[in-house]
């Protein structure tokens, strides 16, 4: 008899505190702990957890969040036809590497909490989502040196 819980395999491009970024496999539970329906890659990043599992090149690792520039993958759906209250900044985050992202981040929240400061200083959440044409990211907060709102 196995005791196993089915999980969802999704292949991110995961970029360490000096360490070239490198594909990553990460496996979300079918239920999410902060919400109603499966896990999302934004619920495991902001997560509880300190390490994550994570299979590289079929190694599995244990990474350290703390660790972690920037995970990145295939653009999300555009969340505006989905969400009611979402507002989107186009932004530029530069990280403490001097590398740019440059794209929009989503912000779902009641109007008067919807700036860019109050998602950067929201410390429920250390990853920061932003979308540029192709894909998602979720920027460790930590590594962020500066944003400049467009």
């Amino acid at each position: 008899m196995t005791f196993q819980v089915p999980m969802n395999e999704v292949a991110v491009t995961v970029a360490l505190d000096g360490i070239d970024p490198d594909e990553h496999f990460v496996y979300l539970h079918p239920f999410s702990e902060r919400r109603d329906g499966p896990e999302t890659l934004a619920d495991y990043l902001n997560g509880t957890r300190k390490f994550f599992p994570m299979l590289a090149g079929g190694v599995p690792k244990m990474i350290n969040r703390d660790q972690i520039l920037w995970v990145k993958f295939e653009k999300l759906p555009d969340v505006a036809e989905q969400e009611s209250t979402l507002i989107e900044k186009l932004t530029i985050l530069e990280l403490a590497d001097g590398s740019r992202i440059e794209g929009t981040v989503p912000i779902d929240r009641p109007r008067e909490q919807s700036r860019i400061s109050d998602v950067l200083n929201d410390a429920t959440e250390a990853f920061l989502r932003i979308d540029d044409e192709g894909f998602t990211y979720y920027v460790n907060k930590g590594f962020i040196r500066m944003v400049i709102p467009r």
